[in-house]
């Protein structure tokens, strides 16, 4: 299970201009393939060194393409350039599979860390958060400019018991 951090606060965004500036919309691009080629290249030598070795094992085309199916399907995220739009009303994430789109009110809380922001269906962390919430990546947007636009259309709600 991923480490869970604590709710994301104004206080941890430093205050720039930026910040205060109010931006109706927000679009970035996300392709860690492209963006990250030391670690694309080592993924590669990987993934080749494993087909290759398969490869030996078995001396079957078909079994080379399965493996190569069942290694390369899961890093999809990876491969893919993934297109968010951050609008005034919802939130749309585009790839060439598919399209997710999602109002801001379907969020309640949002956790950040170093690499994106995780937007929770739950007012408190649940171990559900990684399935029915979506990982939101920074790439090289700048993350302030993201953070602050999530921060203004979800209110972290507190709960009264």
């Amino acid at each position: 299970m991923k480490n869970k951090q604590q709710p994301f606060e104004e206080t941890d965004v430093p205050t720039t201009h930026a910040n205060q500036t109010h931006v109706d919309e927000i679009t970035w691009r996300v392709h860690p393939f492209v963006e990250s080629w030391k670690k694309t290249v080592l993924l590669m030598l990987f993934l080749c060194s494993l087909l290759t070795i398969i490869y030996v094992g078995y001396r079957s085309i078909p079994a080379l393409l399965f493996s190569a199916l069942l290694l390369i399907a899961p890093l999809y995220k990876y491969f893919l350039p993934f297109h968010y739009h951050c609008r005034t009303d919802n939130l749309i994430v585009t790839t060439c599979c598919y399209k997710f789109e999602r109002t801001w009110s379907t969020y309640r809380s949002y956790y950040v860390d170093k690499n994106g922001v995780l937007l929770s269906p739950f007012t408190k962390p649940s171990r559900l958060e990684n399935f029915r919430g979506i990982y939101i990546r920074f790439g090289k947007h700048p993350s302030e400019q993201i953070v602050s636009f999530i921060q203004s259309k979800i209110k972290p709600e507190t709960d009264h018991e």
